[in-house]
C-alpha cells in the first residue's frame, strides 16, 4: 500500500503551472505553516501550495509534529552514535517516500511534471528536503533549506539532483540550529559541486524573516 501525507493547500489558480510542497519544522504542523505561501506568493509564481503534515505526532504534545526524533536513547542526532543514527536514518527514509508518494499524486492530478516541483523546508523540514532530493531520479524545480542543516554522512549525489537549484539561508542568531549547522552545510554543498545560493542573514534568529522570503521569491523567479 503507498503511503501518502496530507495537509492544507492554497493556491489562486485555477490550472497552477507550479507545486510548492512546503515540510514545517519540528513541533509545528502543516496548517500552521501553510500560512507562510500568503506572503511567499506572487500571481506571476501561478503556484499551488500544499503544506504536508509530517505523519507523528511529539509525545505529550499532540498539536507538534516531527518528521524523525531529535534524541535517541538521550542523544541528540547531532551527536548519535552510528548504531543511533542509523535509526533516524530508517525514519528520514521512511518519510522522505511517504512525501515523495505525496508529490506523484498531487503532480498527476495537476498534470505537472517533477521539474515543475519546488520543495521548501524550515529546519527539521529543510532536513527532509535535502534527503528528498537526493532520493530522486529526476530534477526538482528548486529545493529550499531554511534555518536548517544537511544531516546526511554519506553522499552519491545523482546527477539528477546536481542539476536542481539549491536556496539555503541561516540566521546568523539563531540559537536553535547555530550557524556552524549552515557553514558545514554550505561546505558539503561546494564540495559536491550543487547549484546553490547561500544567504546568512546576520540579524535573524530561528525564524523566516522577510528578508528571507524576498530571497528566496528571487529563487523562484530565477527557476521558475
Amino acid at each position: 500500500m503507498v503511503e501518502i501525507l496530507k495537509g492544507p493547500s492554497l493556491t489562486k489558480h485555477q490550472n497552477p503551472k507550479k507545486l510548492m510542497i512546503m515540510l514545517h519544522g519540528y513541533g509545528d504542523n502543516a496548517t500552521n505553516f501553510i500560512q507562510i505561501a500568503n506572503l511567499i506568493d506572487q500571481d506571476d509564481f501561478e503556484m499551488k501550495y500544499v503544506a504536508l503534515n509530517a505523519p507523528d505526532t511529539i509525545q505529550d504534545y499532540p498539536m507538534g509534529y516531527e518528521w524523525f526524533q531529535l534524541y535517541l536513547n538521550g542523544t541528540h542526532i547531532s551527536n548519535a552514535s552510528a548504531k543511533e543514527y542509523d535509526v533516524a536514518k530508517k525514519k528520514i527514509s521512511e518519510n522522505v517516500e511517504k512525501i515523495h508518494n505525496s508529490i506523484i499524486l498531487l503532480l498527476e492530478n495537476l498534470d505537472l511534471e517533477m521539474t515543475d516541483c519546488f520543495v521548501m523546508g524550515f529546519s527539521q523540514g529543510g532536513i527532509m528536503a535535502f534527503e528528498l532530493g537526493q532520493s530522486l531520479n529526476q530534477k526538482l524545480a528548486g529545493i529550499a533549506i531554511i534555518s536548517s542543516r544537511i544531516i546526511s554522512r554519506e553522499f552519491v549525489p545523482k546527477n539528477s539532483f546536481l542539476e536542481t537549484p539549491i536556496f539555503i539561508s541561516h540566521g546568523g542568531l539563531d540559537n536553535v540550529l547555530p550557524v556552524s549547522n549552515f557553514n558545514q552545510s554550505v561546505e558539503i554543498l561546494k564540495n559536491y559541486n550543487f547549484k546553490f545560493e547561500s544567504h546568512l542573514l546576520p540579524n535573524d534568529e530561528h525564524t523566516m524573516s522577510q528578508e528571507t522570503i524576498t530571497l528566496f521569491q528571487n529563487f523562484i523567479k530565477k527557476n521558475i
